[in-house]
């Protein structure tokens, strides 16, 4: 399946409310003749930490919008196509109209759109914490929380629009290996076009918990092997019967990458682009992807980094084993805190090795009461700056670009030409 990698060396508050990609839809429209519904990619509540002038509650939105029509949030936003910037409603911003609307599902055609709203409240929720734990420097989650998390940065590149017509195009000429599989799997489900399918894997990542993806994941892996479904995807092709072969892509990033929390320099503040939320940055032994970058407000970019450069695995690595413009920021993995005893008394039982029994436990009811401490990494203003580049030296021609305050913005753009 395509996924969107790019080159990536720059030249080189509210509470937890949702709103936003979330809004519920009680009286389902006809699939025959859909009412059109704005749909955000990037959520509102992750915008209104952009949001210019102050954040309103969900009370204060509604009472100002019944009384004057007039969505009350905005943001700075820059559009580079037209090279305009301007303040722009955040309700019309980074989303497309109908882009999760199914009208095979001819009982409620925006129910995918109100599960994401399910997720994303789970999202805001953990992401208003984290900021509240800035001042403490450490952030502590329950491992369902995490899983939580984990499955909405991951459904964060995946809903991205410019996915939904390529991701399963069995033409593309990224998508060689798995064709065969594309195909018979559409024929197979009644699928007849490769926004169908996406929307179709889309309703499995939301109706499946992380623990039965991953559990799914784990059956091809003891099957097939790490190396022979890696072998599949980039160099043979991929059995047609294979039907939760997807759980594999969400199984690499959830299995192939530990979670850091950045923080920027005071004074500084990350930007947002409409591709940054799952930016592949940096080769790993060749491999694209040492990171995974998304940035879910101004203070904060949740980034992961490639297990391979583990600071525990550093006597061992290659000289040149890693290329990438944010080697110098070095984030520390999560210490897990297991229930029972230093390192619990089930996990002492638990074969590392195989996959199957690694998901089983972490599936489990012992699993589920692990905790796992994250330290934030603090940048420093050179750090911050030449992040930003890396988001801007990947905007497309026709993407865009928003930022909390101008000043910063302007030593941002400016780093970034120097």
């Amino acid at each position: 399946m395509t996924r969107r990698r790019r080159t990536n060396a720059p030249k080189q508050q509210a509470g937890a409310e949702l709103a936003g990609e979330a809004q519920k839809t009680n009286n389902s429209p006809s699939p025959r003749a859909p009412r059109e519904q704005y749909q955000h990619f990037i959520p509102r509540f992750i915008l209104r930490r952009f949001q210019v002038g102050p954040v309103k509650s969900k009370t204060e939105r509604q009472k100002e919008f019944r009384r004057t029509g007039v969505d009350p949030e905005y943001v700075h936003y820059y559009d580079v196509a037209t090279g305009s910037l301007d303040i722009r409603p955040i309700g019309k911003v980074y989303g497309v109209p109908n882009v999760y609307q199914d009208v095979r599902n001819i009982d409620d055609i925006n129910e995918l759109e109100d599960k994401l709203a399910v997720l994303e409240g789970h999202a805001a929720s953990i992401i208003t914490d984290l900021h509240k734990a800035l001042p403490q420097g450490t952030l502590t989650l329950k491992r369902r929380r995490l899983e939580d998390l984990r499955k909405f940065l991951f459904i964060m590149h995946y809903r991205n629009v410019a996915c939904s017509d390529i991701y399963f195009q069995a033409d593309h000429p990224d998508n060689a290996c798995s064709r065969q599989w594309i195909e018979s799997f559409m024929k197979a489900k009644g699928l007849h076009s490769a926004a169908e399918t996406w929307l179709h894997f889309l309703r499995y990542y939301l109706d499946t918990s992380h623990s039965n993806i991953m559990l799914h994941a784990a059956e091809l892996v003891e099957k097939y092997g790490e190396e022979g479904l890696q072998k599949m995807m980039i160099e043979s092709h991929i059995p047609p019967d294979l039907e939760h072969f997807p759980a594999y892509t969400y199984y690499v990033q959830g299995n192939s990458y530990f979670f850091s929390i950045w923080e920027a320099a005071e004074g500084e503040e990350f930007i947002i682009t409409s591709h940054a939320f799952g930016l592949w940055e940096g080769l790993g032994y060749g491999c694209p992807g040492l990171h995974r970058i998304f940035v879910v407000s101004p203070r904060i970019a949740i980034v992961l980094r490639h297990v391979l450069s583990r600071p525990e695995l550093k006597e061992h690595t290659k000289p040149g084993a890693f290329v990438s413009c944010l080697l110098d920021v070095n984030p520390a993995p999560p210490t897990p805190i297991y229930t029972h005893g230093e390192h619990g008394t089930h996990i002492d039982q638990i074969n590392f090795q195989s996959a199957m029994a690694l998901a089983r436990y972490r599936s489990s009811q012992k699993g589920e009461d692990d905790n796992f401490m994250f330290k934030i990494t603090k940048l420093s203003r050179p750090q911050t700056l030449n992040f930003n580049s890396v988001l801007l030296v990947n905007v497309t021609e026709t993407g865009s670009l928003t930022f909390l305050s101008k000043e910063s913005m302007l030593r941002a753009a400016r780093a970034f030409l120097s």
